[in-house]
C-alpha cells in the first residue's frame, strides 16, 4: 500500500501547481533506496516518473532524467538504517547536485540552446541554477518528511511494542 503512496505523491507533486523542479521524485528515490531492494526502487522511482511524463509529455533528455535517479536510488542505499539526520542531508545534497550536473549537461550535450563550448556548457549550468535552487529545496523538504515519518511511525511501533512486553499485553 505505501508504494502506491509514494507513486501517488510523486505523480501529484509534478502534476499540481508548483515551483519549476520542485517534486518529490528525488525524495522518493533516496528514500525508497534506503529502505527496499534496488528493484523495487527503480519500480517505484519509474512509475512514477512514466506516469507524470504521459501526461506532462516526453523530452529528448529523459535518459539522463531517469538515469540521474537510478543514481539516487544507489546513493539512497547508503542511507540503509540511518537516522543520522547530518549524513541524510549530505547524501541529499550530493543526490542534487549530481541531477543537476547530469541532466543539464545532457541538455547541453544533446540540444541546440548551447554551443558546444565550455563556455557553452557554463551559460548551460548557469541558466539552470533556478531550477537547482528549486530542485535541492524540494529533495530537502521531501526527504525530511519520509524521513522524518518513517522514524516517528518506528518509534511510535517500538514503544507500543515495549508498552506490551512490560504490561503483559
Amino acid at each position: 500500500m505505501e508504494i502506491f503512496i509514494f507513486i501517488a505523491i510523486s505523480i501529484a507533486s509534478r502534476l499540481f501547481p508548483h515551483m519549476p523542479n520542485m517534486t518529490a521524485v528525488g525524495a522518493i528515490a533516496l528514500y525508497t533506496g534506503a529502505k527496499y531492494s534496488i528493484r523495487k526502487s527503480l519500480c517505484i522511482t519509474c512509475a512514477a516518473m512514466l506516469c507524470s511524463d504521459v501526461l506532462l509529455g516526453f523530452h529528448p533528455v529523459m535518459w539522463a532524467t531517469y538515469g540521474s535517479f537510478g543514481i539516487a536510488i544507489l546513493l539512497g542505499r547508503l542511507l540503509q538504517k540511518q537516522t543520522n539526520w547530518k549524513l541524510i542531508g549530505m547524501v541529499t545534497l550530493v543526490s542534487s547536485f549530481q541531477f543537476f550536473l547530469l541532466t543539464n549537461g545532457a541538455v547541453w550535450l544533446t540540444g541546440l540552446l548551447y554551443p558546444k563550448t565550455i563556455e557553452g556548457l557554463i551559460r548551460c549550468f548557469i541558466m539552470a541554477l533556478p531550477f537547482f535552487r528549486n530542485s535541492l529545496t524540494g529533495d530537502l523538504f521531501y526527504t525530511t518528511v519520509f524521513f522524518g515519518l518513517s522514524h516517528i511511525v518506528s518509534s511510535v511501533s517500538l514503544t507500543r511494542r515495549k508498552r506490551r512486553l512490560f504490561c503483559g499485553i
